[in-house]
């Protein structure tokens, strides 16, 4: 059985802190961070303490993938089927169990390297969630927050580990072009959401391409894109609608550290016990055309994945001889 699991927060290691504090006060429209001990700041996106977490580091990048059990029991299980399977696990000492708010953590790293971080109990704010930017606040709660994607060269071993060790179930497999670059990617749930957690082989250097947030209305998107191009926020994607059962409308655009963020309303829920996952050769119905800034980066990221694997042959072809 698949346990119940949400994303519970994301922690990144960022390069520049400020300017992570002026994107999430004015383009997220979140309130001020609570500062921790360790100096990371966390970010409240619902009725829980803190969803995005960043630190400190030269990484700009992901730094943690933090995903909630409903209970003790459904961690102890996940532990213990951890362990079957040969991976290492270590509890959290209770200074990182402070910064995540989270009363126990246990973490083990994906193929990829990525930390995965397993808990129970993150704390509820001490007040509600209030944002003049988004009156209506975030889709979160059980659900947790929104969904990941990550950046793999190596898709099928990574599926396989948050499919056979975590539990997660495939929604959608993806198999697409855009311009000279075959896309393709698997989408994945732990909950009712369509997707908590995404893989796309695509050649970018960083970890993470984007995380979304969630809003429960469609005027917030329009709201939130007018204001992201007022702030002169790079953008990715223009607005667009993702095919059902998805149905995401959003629009996509950076983060100071360079990955995306998406954020969207609309998204459709999907039962997990009877889902049937799915193939789809389109990534939306409409809209989401790119931006030059977006494609220039993924064609000098095409010319560095051609000339790394021409020298991988040549080095393998000097060894040879």
């Amino acid at each position: 059985m698949m346990p119940a699991l949400a994303l519970a927060y994301l922690v990144f290691d960022v390069s520049n802190v400020p300017a992570w504090k002026r994107f999430c006060a004015d383009v997220l429209g979140l309130p001020e961070p609570a500062v921790h001990a360790d100096g990371s700041l966390g970010w409240q996106v619902d009725a829980q303490c803190q969803r995005l977490v960043v630190q400190s580091g030269q990484r700009d990048d992901l730094a943690a993938l933090g995903f909630e059990c409903p209970d003790d029991a459904t961690l102890d299980a996940l532990l213990a089927r951890l362990s079957d399977q040969g991976h290492a696990v270590a509890p959290a000492d209770a200074a990182l169990r402070a910064a995540r708010r989270v009363r126990r953590l246990h973490t083990l790293r994906d193929p990829d390297g990525n930390c995965v971080e397993l808990c129970v109990g993150l704390a509820a704010a001490e007040r509600p969630f209030v944002s003049t930017a988004f009156p209506d606040g975030f889709v979160a709660g059980e659900l947790g927050l929104g969904h990941a994607v990550l950046v793999s060269h190596q898709v099928p071993q990574l599926e396989a580990f948050y499919v056979e060790a975590l539990g997660f179930g495939v929604t959608e497999r993806l198999d697409t072009r855009v311009g000279p670059i075959r896309l393709q990617g698997v989408f994945m749930h732990c909950n009712r959401r369509h997707h908590t957690l995404a893989l796309f082989d695509l050649p970018l250097a960083k970890r993470m391409h984007h995380f979304m947030l969630q809003a429960p209305n469609v005027r917030d998107i329009g709201l939130a894109y007018e204001r992201a191009q007022q702030l002169k926020v790079p953008m990715s994607l223009d607005l667009g609608q993702h095919p059902a059962p998805d149905s995401t409308f959003s629009f996509y655009g950076s983060t100071p550290s360079g990955f995306d963020f998406e954020i969207g309303a609309g998204t459709q829920e999907i039962d997990p016990a009877s889902w049937q996952s799915r193939h789809m050769h389109q990534t939306s119905s409409w809209g989401h055309k790119p931006r030059l800034r977006l494609q220039m980066k993924m064609a000098a990221g095409l010319v560095r994945q051609k000339l790394s694997r021409k020298k991988d042959r040549a080095a393998r072809e000097t060894e040879d001889a």
